[in-house]
């Protein structure tokens, strides 16, 4: 009985829907001020999530959002830059509005016999060609201090902000530095590279007014550009061994990686996946997107959800309703990577052709085949885990009262 307890125990943890949040023992996709001789303090990032959305008439809105946690509980400075087309309005997000689209595109993974499961990524934002507009804003002014263009600066939530261009990135730098956003002086070819192909850069500094929760408040971003793009260049400078990226992409049809670029969509082999409870989705789930995208080069996508927005259920949010009710479709995608394999930025496109991917995995070991129906797949994704949690119990007393 204390075996089947335990067995028990861990089937139940398994019957949850779940959604990834690696945890990487590095600054990430953005830069730690403060530390000592060694350099920054260290910081735990648990997750970092981008949706996109295309507005129409060359315009984009991003939504960033990193979560992370304090070693040692001393107070740490954020500094974050992210490259862009075009001066951006910014704003605030809504954590929540993150989580609910988060959890209700989520790949599931239900074993026969074994219970479900779920999982997901993280990710950046920025670069991509632009159409040469640019946002006029209350605040907005175009001074020249060092040779670095000044747009804005400002206060947004609990960041102070600045929107910056130039010609030499040495300048950008130590501008950056000059103003209190802590840029490690590695990262200077590469805004080099932003440099040259035209773009502007925003920067953040995290300086809450209160007491910090541990989650940087989302950001978002609109901005004119033609394709939505993760810089995932500038990500690479301080990046964990391996970066879960996903990003969630909505317009009027399914997305794609660019076809003029160097990244393609690639399928894991479903069939080999096995429940793993020491994994963050208690599945080898990201062995085996590990396994495609290598056999792909390296340079590749997972799509884990694609759908008309219609069919994407559970999502109370008013911000994450209203996004899908702005848009026709939802795509998700989900990547994993070294930081020597972040050489290229992916860029995406929007169209009107591509399958639709359901976002449950029915998974039979044992040899069975188990085929669902779309209508049939999302019916089971809806069935509360408990559901099945109950009835063993109900088993299990009946079987104590014979």
């Amino acid at each position: 009985m204390k075996r089947f307890l335990t067995w028990l125990g861990a089937f139940a943890i398994g019957l949850t829907t779940y959604s990834t949040t690696n945890v990487a023992e590095a600054c990430g996709g953005f830069f730690c001020s403060g530390g000592g001789p060694t350099g920054p303090t260290p910081v735990v990032q648990a997750a970092e999530r981008v949706m996109f959305e295309d507005l129409g008439d060359g315009m984009i809105r991003a939504y960033v959002q990193i979560q992370y946690t304090q070693q040692g509980g001393v107070p740490v400075g954020f500094s974050w830059i992210i490259p862009v087309t075009s001066v951006p309005e910014l704003g605030i997000g809504d954590q929540a509005t993150f989580d609910q689209l988060d959890t209700a595109t989520a790949p599931q993974f239900r074993f026969v016999n074994n219970g479900s499961f779920g999982g997901g990524g993280g990710g950046g934002v920025g670069c991509g060609a632009s159409d040469g507009s640019a946002l006029d804003f209350p605040g907005s002014r175009d001074a020249e201090e060092g040779g670095v263009r000044v747009w804005d600066e400002s206060r947004v939530g609990d960041y102070l902000t600045a929107i910056i261009e130039g010609d030499d990135p040495r300048e950008i730098l130590q501008w950056l530095a000059d103003n209190g956003y802590d840029i490690p002086a590695a990262a200077e070819d590469t805004i080099d590279e932003y440099v040259y192909t035209g773009h502007l850069f925003t920067a953040f500094r995290y300086d809450p007014i209160g007491p910090g929760s541990g989650t940087l408040p989302p950001v978002v971003l609109t901005y004119g550009g033609l394709k939505p793009c993760v810089p995932i260049k500038i990500t690479a400078i301080a990046s964990m061994p391996v970066l879960d990226v996903m990003v969630l992409a909505f317009g009027e049809g399914r997305a794609h990686p660019d076809p003029e670029g160097e990244y393609i969509e690639t399928v894991p082999d479903y069939n080999a996946i096995q429940p793993d409870f020491t994994a963050p989705t208690l599945t080898t789930y990201a062995d085996e997107v590990d396994r495609a995208i290598e056999s792909a080069g390296s340079h590749a996508w997972v799509v884990e959800h694609a759908s008309p927005t219609p069919n994407v259920f559970g999502v109370t949010d008013p911000e994450a309703r209203a996004i899908l009710d702005r848009n026709r479709y939802v795509t998700r995608f989900y990547t994993r990577m070294t930081p020597e394999q972040m050489d290229v930025d992916p860029e995406f496109v929007f169209g009107a052709d591509g399958d639709d991917v359901n976002r449950l995995h029915v998974i039979d070991n044992s040899g069975r085949v188990a085929a669902l129906s779309s209508a049939e797949s999302e019916r089971m994704a809806a069935v509360p885990p408990l559901t099945v949690f109950g009835a063993i119990l109900i088993a299990l007393g009946w079987r104590r009262r014979r």
